[in-house]
């Protein structure tokens, strides 16, 4: 009579709920080791991102530097007027009021003599000011002075100039900093604002027309395809750079939860590096596949080694013992040859009991 053996079924039962352990352990394991790698990285960039808001506010501390110095310098003229001052009439365009309540009115003496006095610095800075465009002064009574000669889109960025100064708080116009104004944002038409006073009494306003653009493409961002966001207070993206080259700033829908801005110190801007989805998503899967497989191969050699290990010192040998024991049970004289050596005394144990019962028949 053929015995079965009672440890295979068991067998394949540990097979079985091993290989889901191991695999559960391994994705537990990967993942927990995964979310600590993370976490580092959200940390990574972080630090990735104040090195970047550090790099653009040093880029603007010489050009907000000259605006407080061209205010200094322009209030102290405004002082000591030329009475025989006067200014070439192309440099000068009468500007559309932004309210009912503006005027347009000629220039004052003090501020033609102011101007006559300035423009020659205005034209050295330009020539040796890094991402300096241009400079030019508004009068309170809406008289632009530009040193280039205006065309229609240039007298369009002048009225919006006008418009937005005019939006601005009483605070802001009273106050010794420069604001930024956007002039066309499609054009990256940007300048910075600073009122110029008399008694401090507002009669101006200097406009230094820099390239954000550029300043923006020369920040440093260590990851491959990742955008570099320049925001206003509110949250809108004014430029974007991916690689040193201008990008979409529409990508950005301010709905990732791990989104992080940093304020610049000089101005009421903010930074945001926007990795790349695409090629983020591959890495992180990437990680996590490699993290997977680090946990899961070891353990999978120590669960086949442990198999082939029951398999071959108790499977086997138990099911020799059972053909031992038919062997001996329908009266042959020896049952299998090859014994394994640890279990030799378990078939002559067997084969004793054979022999007692063989005895016990007999008498």
């Amino acid at each position: 009579m053929k015995i079965s053996n009672p440890l295979l079924n068991e067998q394949k039962r540990n097979r079985r709920n091993g290989l889901i352990l191991i695999l559960l352990l391994a994705v537990c394991m990967a993942l927990l080791d995964y979310l600590m790698a993370l976490s580092d990285r959200l940390d990574l960039r972080q630090l990735q991102l104040n090195a970047a808001t550090s790099d653009f506010d040093h880029q603007l501390i010489p050009l907000l530097h000259l605006a407080k110095v061209m205010q200094t310098e322009a209030s102290q003229a405004l002082q000591q007027p030329k009475p025989d001052a006067s200014l070439p009439t192309g440099q000068l365009t009468a500007l559309r009021p932004a309210e009912q309540s503006q005027q347009v009115r000629p220039l004052t003496a003090a501020e033609t003599a102011m101007l006559q006095q300035m423009e020659p610095w205005f034209l050295q800075q330009l020539r040796s000011t890094r991402y300096l465009l241009n400079v030019s002064y508004i009068s309170e009574g809406l008289q632009w002075f530009h040193l280039t000669d205006a065309d229609a889109s240039s007298i369009e960025l002048a009225n919006v100039a006008v418009q937005q100064i005019a939006a601005l708080a009483h605070m802001q116009l009273n106050s010794s900093s420069a604001n930024m104004l956007v002039l066309d944002e499609l054009k990256q038409r940007y300048a910075l604002h600073i009122a110029v006073k008399l008694d401090k009494n507002v009669v101006g306003h200097l406009l230094l027309e820099i390239d954000l653009l550029a300043m923006l493409q020369q920040v440093k961002v260590p990851q491959h395809g990742a955008t570099l966001m320049l925001m206003d207070k509110v949250g809108k993206v004014l430029l974007a750079v991916q690689d040193g080259q201008l990008a979409d700033s529409t990508t950005y829908n301010g709905s990732d939860q791990n989104d992080s801005l940093q304020q610049l110190e000089l101005l009421p801007f903010a930074l945001h590096i926007q990795p790349d989805a695409v090629r983020d998503t591959r890495a992180e899967l990437i990680r996590f596949a490699t993290e997977l497989l680090l946990y899961s191969i070891p353990l999978l050699v120590l669960y086949f080694y442990m198999l082939s290990r029951f398999k071959r010192k108790v499977l086997r040998p138990f099911s020799r013992l059972l053909i031992h024991v038919a062997r001996l049970e329908r009266g042959d004289v020896q049952g299998v040859r090859h014994v394994p050596l640890e279990w030799e005394s378990v078939f002559k144990q067997t084969e004793q009991l054979r022999d007692r019962g063989s005895e016990k028949f007999v008498d």
